[in-house]
């Protein structure tokens, strides 16, 4: 329930919680011209909560960018939470649930050695997730700093189980479950597996039960997506992931009884050029009172204006088709900028903060080639106007598509527009795949694999994976190959087609089995032996030594009268040539033993609730 007049509540018994998400910092960092939005922007959000002087931040995912940030990155992230988030000022809420069991460590702001004012509280996305040895995430080091209170984190992925924070505020209890970002696919699987479980706390008192979670929201395909059928019966789930800010609480599709209210934040850049990211972007001012709640909008006003507009040319009155019809679209299109520049200029606020250089971006389509023109070319025309000159303008051909199948099925597809749409990596991967047409689609790798290798390696710049995934996919159809009976070239191609159907229909769990079954182990390294041949050599009664291995080419010396080190006679000169002896090893420095210093201690009790 949404209550409206909130006078009659008590503030020692409110709860107030900034919510914020997809704040993606770190996004096109090294750009001049927009390398500081994500910063400014985050810096906004601390900023309010300040101002609403909220009892804690909460953030759905994607704090940084990037799965290993850059070290700029790092510190102007700690700059901007240590300037809003520290300081005297006392926290009114008391944790009830295992901080360990929650946080893996002490919360922070009950952390002696530190005084938190405003304490955050994050899970992490698809683009901030651990990586690497130890699975470390970028949040890992902002928790262990004592910056974040890191929760929902998970490394067992067959079977999910929530335990909730318990929050308590005055009469006001908060049981906050935290679902870190997992593929949506498995998470699809895991929710009709029935192996998601949310523990629930102390039921005769009176609980606000809050999710927060980081996944697909829209409906992207067959278990691409979480439907909200599917999860339990909370009062509000707060939806990270999704870039289109929707602040305003939207009914769940459950039945009336069980029915929540969704809340989606978006994101706080825009970080790419679609018509979702034009949409306001706001955080959110979250106010629970007991058992009611009212969620207000707070308008960001430091975000770059963006304005995005659709243009279809055969809708447009350009003039008649004659030679200059090229040159008559350029101008058109440009007079259509210009007025998009204006139209941002209104959108401009009075912080000072916000950038002045608008982002602007028109989706045309065009019927003919010769309405077609270098886009990169047209964009310095606004150079100084606008913060995206080299992609101001996305081509695509006006047709349609099913008849342009019908006439011609075996001309390749126009991607374009599936770029310009595609959500992510994977999809644009897939969608690309599927339009070539059927004599230059893949008939030996798998789609699914290469998609994989290409989302960890972009999103988690894992530079190995690409190479690792490869070599196992060929080593699985090599092995295939030898254990069938293929011989003729048709044959060998239909095992070929088999071991791809395999791994394409595969589910995730499957096809990481399949591929690391196919991994090589890496095998010890080879001693070096070098073999020393004695070769006799009749001219001037010398003796020529031949060093030979893996790594070096056959050679053999020649001089005047000199032989080699390892002959044992002597030189012209009357002195002999000595082995090299192997020097010894460096003595080890002798340890150095210093007492270790004891950490802090503080004594807390905790209420816990079985």
């Amino acid at each position: 329930m949404i209550e409206n007049d909130i006078s009659a509540w008590s503030p020692d018994d409110t709860l107030r919680i900034l919510i914020a998400s997809d704040i993606h910092l770190g996004f096109m960092e090294n750009d001049p011209v927009r390398g500081e939005d994500s910063f400014i922007a985050f810096e906004e959000v601390l900023s309010l909560a300040v101002q609403c002087d909220v009892d804690l931040i909460l953030l759905g995912g994607d704090l940084f960018d990037q799965a290993k940030p850059s070290v700029n990155c790092m510190f102007k992230c700690t700059e901007i939470i240590r300037k809003y988030c520290l300081g005297d000022k006392p926290v009114s809420i008391e944790l009830l649930s295992d901080q360990i069991k929650n946080f893996s460590r002490t919360v922070n702001y009950e952390d002696p050695n530190l005084n938190i004012s405003y304490p955050i509280l994050s899970i992490h996305g698809n683009h901030d997730d651990p990586v690497g040895q130890g699975s470390v995430s970028s949040l890992d080091i902002l928790s262990i700093t004592g910056l974040v209170n890191y929760f929902g984190k998970w490394t067992d992925y067959t079977h999910v189980r929530i335990s909730p924070v318990l929050l308590q505020k005055g009469l006001t209890r908060l049981a906050l479950y935290g679902l870190s970002h997992l593929k949506d696919q498995r998470l699809s699987r895991l929710f009709a597996e029935k192996k998601v479980e949310m523990e629930r706390p102390d039921e005769t008192l009176d609980w606000f039960n809050l999710f927060v979670l980081h996944q697909n929201h829209a409906d992207r395909g067959h278990s691409n997506y979480i439907p909200e059928g599917v999860l339990p019966t909370f009062r509000s789930v707060v939806w990270g992931h999704e870039h289109d800010s929707h602040i305003c609480p939207m009914k769940g599709n459950k039945t009336e009884k069980d029915s929540f209210f969704v809340v989606q934040p978006g994101s706080t850049v825009a970080t790419s050029l679609a018509a979702g990211e034009a949409l306001p972007k706001h955080c959110g001012l979250l106010e629970i009172h007991k058992g009611n709640f009212k969620l207000t909008p707070l308008p960001l006003q430091t975000v770059r204006p963006f304005i995005f507009k659709t243009i279809v040319l055969s809708e447009e009155n350009i003039g008649s088709d004659d030679v200059n019809e090229n040159e008559k679209v350029q101008e058109f299109l440009k007079n259509r900028v210009n007025e998009a520049i204006d139209e941002a200029s209104k959108l401009k606020t009075a912080d000072l903060r916000q950038p002045l250089l608008p982002l602007i971006r028109l989706s045309i389509f065009y019927e003919r080639e010769s309405q077609n023109f270098n886009r990169i070319r047209f964009g310095q025309n606004f150079n100084g106007l606008v913060a995206n000159p080299n992609d101001l303008l996305i081509m695509k051909k006006e047709k349609k598509i099913r008849e342009k199948r019908e006439c011609d099925p075996e001309e390749e597809g126009d991607m374009t527009g599936v770029a310009a749409e595609a959500a992510d990596v994977e999809s644009l991967l897939r969608a690309y795949y599927e339009a070539q047409p059927k004599d230059k689609r893949l008939s030996v790798l798998s789609v699914r694999v290469i998609t994989d290798a290409v989302r960890d390696f972009t999103l988690k710049h894992n530079e190995d994976v690409l190479r690792r995934a490869f070599d196992a996919h060929k080593r699985r159809c090599i092995a295939a190959l030898l254990e069938s009976t293929a011989e003729t070239e048709k044959e060998i191609a239909e095992q070929l087609e088999v071991c791809k159907r395999e791994l394409d229909e595969a589910d995730d769990e499957k096809l990481h089995t399949l591929v690391d079954a196919s991994a090589r182990p890496s095998a010890p390294a080879a001693q070096l032996i070098v073999p020393v041949v004695k070769l006799p050599n009749t001219v001037g009664k010398r003796t020529i030594v031949v060093l030979s291995s893996d790594e070096e080419e056959l050679s053999t010396r020649s001089g005047r009268g000199r032989t080699t080190r390892a002959s044992r006679g002597k030189s012209p000169r009357g002195k002999s040539t000595r082995a090299t002896k192997a020097s010894a090893p460096a003595p080890s420095p002798p340890e150095r033993r210093t007492p270790r210093r004891s950490a802090a201690q503080k004594s807390t009790s905790c209420f816990r609730i079985s």
